[in-house]
């Protein structure tokens, strides 16, 4: 399976926006017959709008591993499989030695196989190697060399899936699609995806286009199984896959693969394989596996009941904490709905030129920012450690005019090629700002600050007004006092959430960004009762820590050291009389 990683915003961010595809279209103009009708798109340059992604491969073992879990029938002859990325073929190569072998067990002619299996691959060079290949693999086998070519060209199609209209639907569907984020494809194909898909909006990731495709090529009680990231399993973009596969059949599995190497080449892509079959019922069986010498499990297996629902799903092993979030879906409404706002920090998309220390920077004063990032938070503070960011923007986040600012425009304008070579920038007229603007509502308001990757949560109360990194999440708030809104969230909540939508093995990180952190259900700070609001700032005040968790484990219904397990990284720092194990 080709996979890729798309370009970063940041080195930070390129940790957390890996996109994996095989989806290469060919050079200039991409053609297709919608269900709507003909689309015409037309995309820029002469190279195939992914040719600077890296393609990655799914290694032999993960895949075969993946297999395992996905029940073929018994006469697999019967079976028609559809592999709508196939790269190099990792998910249907093993299992041509059970199909040739069927076909000498039940005396049937190799012709047979043809509808067997249908794999699409859209770059027209991994399509060749992998029907030589596919060819080599069934000759080996004892197929005629000309039969073996004939079949691995009927398998094999040079075709976009997400075009594609077979005039058959499949028993299996089984890939590891392409992961390509919402910013790295092209705006006007990006139209034709939202209009043809429901569920490829709210920034989706194109590997969930490719699910909703697959499901609807997918046979009355056939089985749906794909190798993607586990975002889909709690972002918004997720919402119509969630209530699809929740109440069209049955979730039959779901494995996390976030610490694994599960490509040939190392991608910090955080998949997750997923087994539904539709048309049955059941619960879900929820783990991961971990990779030392060899791929096993990490950790125990639990089995959940999902209902059908668009909400987020909760995979967490821990039976307590499952109950806590759930009763708190129930009685609190989201973090968004409390009077909190939550934004990403700002990428420059090229830090070498606009990030530094004053003294390196020759421009005009007024256009520096004090700017801070993952590594300035520590002990539930905000420190500013001199670096400024370059700020083209005016107080309504629209560019400045550069006559305005010689100095400034000087500047830019040496390092005029680091800056257009920006994928964003190369085709801009305004070459020369920053990826995301720079608003005084957000770099000069004082708020919470989230590092987006971690093990446990890092936060930070900024009450200078700091410009914030891409590498950080934001939360202002309008209600909740923001001293209390950070002790209450490190008070095991946002901890708790967010290991609760993540199958969370031991050696693996959680990704700390917006739809996560939205997914928090707290009380209104003004519902709280008088009494309830003086004892928690009477024991934020004096750093109770075991009080505080009391408080909040009251609020929750829950026994503290459930909340104590999910405490921020800093939580000895700014309560200090942390309870006892």
């Amino acid at each position: 399976m080709a996979t890729a990683v798309a370009p970063a915003r940041e080195a930070r961010r390129s940790a957390t926006n890996v996109a994996s595809t095989s989806h290469a279209a060919s050079a200039g103009r991409l053609r297709g017959a919608w269900m709507e009708g003909e689309f015409d798109v037309q995309l820029e340059g002469e190279r195939p709008w992914q040719a600077d992604l890296c393609q990655f491969f799914t290694r032999e073992s993960v895949a075969e591993l993946c297999l395992r879990h996905v029940a073929f029938p018994e006469n697999i002859l019967t079976m028609k499989l559809l592999e709508p990325a196939a790269g190099q073929g990792a998910f249907f190569l093993p299992l041509l030695p059970r199909l040739v072998e069927a076909c000498y067990a039940q005396g049937k002619k190799f012709d047979i196989l043809g509808p067997v299996i249908r794999a699409y691959e859209i770059d027209p060079e991994v399509a060749a190697s992998l029907r030589a290949k596919c060819a080599g693999k069934l000759e080996d086998l004892g197929i005629s060399r000309a039969k073996a070519k004939e079949i691995a060209q009927s398998w094999i199609k040079h075709e976009d899936f997400l075009e594609a209209r077979p005039s058959k639907r499949f028993t299996h569907i089984v890939s590891n699609p392409p992961y390509i984020r919402w910013d790295a494809i092209p705006a006007r194909l990006r139209d034709v995806y939202k209009a043809r898909f429901k569920s490829f909006k709210q920034r989706a990731d194109l590997y969930v286009a490719f699910i909703e495709h697959a499901l609807g090529l997918l046979e009355p009680h056939g089985q749906l199984a794909f190798l993607c990231p586990g975002t889909w399993t709690r972002n918004v973009y997720g919402n119509s896959i969630r209530e699809a596969l929740t109440s069209q059949g049955q979730l039959k599995s779901i494995i996390d693969f976030s610490d694994v190497d599960s490509f040939e080449t190392s991608a910090d892509a955080y998949p997750h394989f997923f087994v539904f079959q539709r048309d049955i019922s059941g619960p879900t069986k929820i783990s991961s596996v971990k990779e030392f010498d060899k791929i096993e499990r990490s950790g125990d297996e639990i089995v959940r009941a999902f209902l059908p629902s668009a909400s987020p799903l909760l995979l967490t092993r821990d039976s307590a904490a499952e109950n806590a979030v759930n009763a708190a879906r129930q009685r609190f409404p989201k973090l968004e709905d409390v009077g909190c706002t939550i934004r990403v920090g700002s990428a420059t998309g090229c830090n070498d030129v606009f990030l530094g220390q004053a003294k390196e920077i020759a421009i005009e004063r007024s256009r520096l920012l004090p700017f801070v990032n993952a590594r300035s938070i520590h002990d539930g503070k905000v420190r500013w450690a001199g670096t400024h960011i370059v700020n083209v923007f005016d107080r309504n986040g629209k560019v400045v005019e550069l006559s305005k600012f010689p100095r400034m425009a000087a500047y830019l304008r040496k390092n005029k090629k680091a800056l257009q070579s920006r994928a964003k920038a190369s085709q801009s007229k305004i070459w020369w700002r920053t990826i995301d603007s720079l608003h005084p509502d957000w770099h000069a308001s004082p708020k919470l600050l989230i590092v987006d990757v971690s093990a446990a949560p890092v936060i930070g109360i900024d009450l200078h007004g700091y410009c914030a990194g891409s590498g950080v999440y934001q939360i202002k708030s309008d209600h909740w006092p923001l001293a209390d809104l950070l002790t209450f969230l490190s008070a095991g909540v946002l901890g708790l959430f967010v290991a609760s939508l993540s199958a969370g093995s031991k050696a693996g990180f959680h990704r700390f960004q917006k739809s996560q952190i939205a997914a928090v259900h707290m009380p209104q700070w003004a519902d709280l009762s008088p009494d309830w609001r003086v004892k928690f700032k009477d024991a934020r005040k004096a750093k109770d820590g075991r009080a505080v968790l009391n408080l909040v484990a009251e609020l929750y219904e829950c026994d503290a050291s459930l909340l104590e397990n999910h405490v921020a990284r800093d939580w000895d720092a700014f309560c200090s009389k942390r309870p006892r194990q």
